[in-house]
């Protein structure tokens, strides 16, 4: 039978038994709600959903008993000794799936309903006192000091519904699905986002199924928040998400690394086990400290843990993970730099080395506990398979980083194809997990309508049958800040996600239907021209950063729409939240609109295109050396003006790429090294520009502009120039290294690409927008500031006509491959 779960329209609901049963009937109760007398929780919210739709629906309110009454209908919710008697079994389902059925006398609704109870010790709170309470438990239990994940268990409990994410919902699932049949939809959460249609009379539906979904786990998680809490936490309930605890573990289910490294105790006790870079023991960054991965205690440590996760708190699957960050790390070992593949790439450069090391970790476990499973990323620069390991270890999940709203582009969904392909061949049945990312839910990014649902429902239909499930990592920010900022942070992206939650339970059902019934229901009168934005968007969205005509289609687009209904209504309250979400997209028109007054053009190369050995590879001094830069692409800078006096001291540039970094290499000839003008020496101090200076002017598509500017001292002051923009609490994230020689200072800056969107996760870190390339570029200009006394000597590498480096019409472009 074909499981259409997402669209029973009232036609398909289901034919009466006859005509004179009903649940309501002209607006008053026939029937009543029947449970356990021990309900499981989530039966019990999924009694509490029916009964209050019911009566938004009808007026009817249905009351909820355990013992049938005579002369009422009764409704069988979750399971209880009335279903057992109607033998209706939920035996062998899993993963949310549910049951439906009905006769002339009753109609039920369930599935399987396990309460989760937490395995102590488990944190009530992230107090710092809970935090060393859980630890200190935990440390008895393993008689070492490792961090319990098991602290931040609260945050999976709604306190306000009474369940935990970790519950069965088999139930509740049945119940939305009959309130969908009625008409009912949860487009986005709050109550807005919601359509409740009325009908006075509710005929017994006859209906005989069960729903199983094409994906086992169904995972939304909310960057800030971490769980959907409030109105965001009971929509993922409609929308009938599955943590899938059962098969991917309650701890993080990424970077599970960490928790061996994270305690201070730890990092006191063996230090050795951390990565020795800089001259020193790494056990700061993130937080917890990279780890060396050719240490043979921290390898004993990472399997005592793991086993300690498997026996006492029964993880079915645990992420044995590296750090967030590791990508692009290097060492002063040299051992363990050989194991790097620089090569093969950014997404290749450190497979071997990472791989190598989670398989030999896979391997032992599955010795000792070959009933669990182990999971790692395929992230960052270790994003390809491994050359080296022709099978992974059977236990060993892979967890694909993704983001299919890029699929538009035939050549990086061809590139995901192949390396999901190259990956399977490598790893056991039903070894494999998605990760999807969504970017685009606030407003302090481009604010373009990000529409891809074809992408969505091609790409699930593809993964149908080969994956365990997906979750999906959403950049928002807490309610509470969103509404002080004026907008709502799902407006245009809950479209995306709502569809993707139907399609995980038929990835095979009609998209079209899907999207027909949303702009019908949801945009009401202006059903017909929504339509056409969101069509026009979702061809054009990905050229809006660059392309101020498309941008102006589409605010036409909505405003026109906007006309088409009363703009105190639903349908008008909506499209308003959608044209606040768009409000940037007006600026970046105008930057887009400003003529270019340079032609002047630097092509980026990948470090391994240019000769030199790779960036990463050698000590981070502040020396721009041959064997390293090489002579590509190297430029001098000019003077800002015509009129300008003979420069005294020449200054070269080079920029390459490695991965996701950009490397900037300055070398400033001086021939009065004794007189260097230092103004400041702390970061983020104004008088910097007073001195001798280099300054770096970036503007990314989605963000104009930003200024790095570095002194001779190795002070840094940098400010986001854009308008909303956080001025100098802003920090790029980049790294600094500053070196004087007898007749010259030189500089290196290792800029990391923080991606596009990366203001709306942290509008204080990062550059905003995706690696500069020849559809997508960047502008920027470079110039140097050089004081000696009265004298002032400005150079750049677009002269801007003016004794000013601020002058955004005439920076140069900045592209690569």
């Amino acid at each position: 039978m074909k499981r259409i779960l997402a669209l029973l329209s009232l036609s398909t609901c289901a034919a009466l038994h006859s005509a004179d049963t009903f649940l309501v009937q002209d607006g008053k109760p026939q029937a009543e709600i029947i449970l356990a007398e021990k309900p499981a929780r989530m039966a019990r919210l999924a009694a509490r959903e029916l009964q209050a739709y019911v009566q938004r629906i009808s007026g009817g309110r249905l009351e909820i008993v355990t013992e049938p009454h005579a002369g009422k209908v009764p409704v069988y919710v979750g399971v209880s000794r009335f279903t057992e008697e109607l033998k209706l079994s939920t035996q062998g389902l899993k993963n949310g799936a549910f049951l439906m059925a009905s006769t002339p006398q009753w109609l039920a609704l369930l599935g399987p309903d396990e309460d989760f109870v937490p395995i102590e010790p488990w944190g009530r709170d992230r107090s710092v006192k809970e935090t060393a309470r859980v630890n200190a438990e935990f440390d008895k239990i393993t008689g070492d000091t490792f961090w319990n994940n098991y602290r931040e268990l609260n945050a999976r409990y709604h306190k306000e519904l009474d369940v935990w994410d970790y519950d069965d919902a088999g139930t509740l699932n049945a119940v939305h699905e009959y309130l969908r049949s009625l008409g009912v939809r949860w487009f986005a959460p709050g109550e807005l986002g919601e359509v409740v249609p009325e009908q006075k009379t509710l005929p017994l539906p006859e209906v005989n199924k069960t729903v199983k979904p094409d994906f086992g786990m169904r995972r939304f998680t909310f960057y800030t928040d971490h769980t959907g809490i409030g109105d965001k936490g009971i929509w993922c309930f409609r929308l009938g998400l599955n943590n899938g605890h059962k098969i991917g573990g309650i701890t993080q289910i990424c970077h599970g690394i960490k928790f061996v490294l994270m305690r201070d105790e730890m990092k006191k006790a063996h230090p050795e086990m951390y990565l020795l870079t800089g001259g020193k023991r790494d056990t700061t960054t993130k937080g917890s400290g990279y780890p060396d991965l050719t240490s043979p205690l921290f390898f004993e440590k990472h399997l005592k843990f793991s086993r300690a996760m498997f026996d006492h708190f029964q993880e079915p699957m645990l992420s044995i993970d590296l750090v967030d960050g590791y990508g692009g790390m290097t060492s002063d070992d040299p051992k363990w730099m050989a194991q790097l593949t620089p090569e093969r790439g950014w997404p290749g450069s450190m497979s071997d080395h990472v791989f190598g090391y989670l398989n030999r970790v896979a391997l032992e476990l599955n010795k000792s506990h070959p009933d669990r499973l182990v999971s790692g990323l395929a992230y960052s620069g270790y994003k390809l398979p491994p050359e080296k390991i022709e099978k992974f270890s059977p236990n060993f999940v892979l967890i694909e980083t993704r983001q299919r709203q890029n699929f538009w582009d035939d050549a990086k969904r061809k590139e995901h194809q192949d390396m999901r392909a190259a990956w399977t061949k490598k790893l056991a049945a039903d070894r494999y997990l998605t990760w999807d990312y969504s970017i685009n839910a606030g407003p302090e990014q481009a604010g373009r309508p990000v529409y891809y649902t074809q992408q969505i429902s091609r790409d699930l239909r593809e993964l149908k049958g080969r994956t365990l499930g997906e979750m999906i990592e959403i950049y928002d920010h807490p309610a509470a800040k969103a509404a002080t900022m004026g907008y709502d942070p799902l407006s245009i992206e809950h479209l995306n996600l709502y569809i993707t939650s139907r399609l995980w339970w038929d990835a095979d059902q009609d998209l079209e239907a899907l999207l027909a019934d949303y702009f019908t229901t949801y945009f009401g009168p202006a059903a017909k021209p929504m339509r056409a934005f969101m069509d026009y968007s979702e061809a054009n969205w990905m050229h809006m950063g660059q392309d101020a005509e498309k941008i102006g289609q589409a605010i036409t687009l909505l405003a026109t729409a906007q006309t088409a209904a009363d703009p105190q209504s639903a349908p008008g309250k909506r499209m308003q939240k959608i044209a606040e979400m768009m409000k940037p997209l007006k600026a970046l028109q105008q930057q887009l609109s400003r003529k270019r007054e340079s032609d002047l053009v630097y092509r980026v190369l990948e470090a391994r295109q240019t000769g030199g050995k790779p960036l990463t590879s050698r000590p981070f001094d502040g020396q721009v050396l041959k064997e390293y830069w090489t002579d590509v692409r190297s430029v001098n800078l000019a003077n800002l003006t015509s009129t300008a006096p003979h420069r005294k001291a020449e200054t070269t540039f080079q920029i390459q790429r490695e991965g996701s970094i950009l490397h900037i290499g300055i070398i400033c000839h001086e021939p009065d090294m004794a007189g260097l003008n230092v103004t400041a020496t702390e970061p983020d101090d104004e008088k910097i520009l007073n001195g001798d200076y280099v300054t770096l002017l970036l503007e990314t598509p989605s963000r104009a502009y930003y200024e790095i500017t570095i002194n001779p001292a190795g002070a840094v002051y940098e400010t986001d120039h854009a308008e909303g923009g956080k001025g100098v609490k802003w920090a790029s994230g980049a790294q600094c290294a500053v070196h004087r020689g007898e007749k010259l200072w030189s500089l290196e800056l290792r800029l990391p690409i923080a991606g596009e969107g990366a203001f709306v996760l942290d509008p204080l870190k990062g550059i905003d927008g995706s690696q500069p390339k020849d559809l997508f570029p960047w502008h920027f200009n470079l110039g140097r500031q050089r004081v000696r006394g009265a004298n002032i000597e400005r150079t750049a590498y677009s002269a801007t006509g003016k004794d000013d480096f601020h002058v955004p019409e005439k920076f140069g472009k900045l592209w690569g491959k």
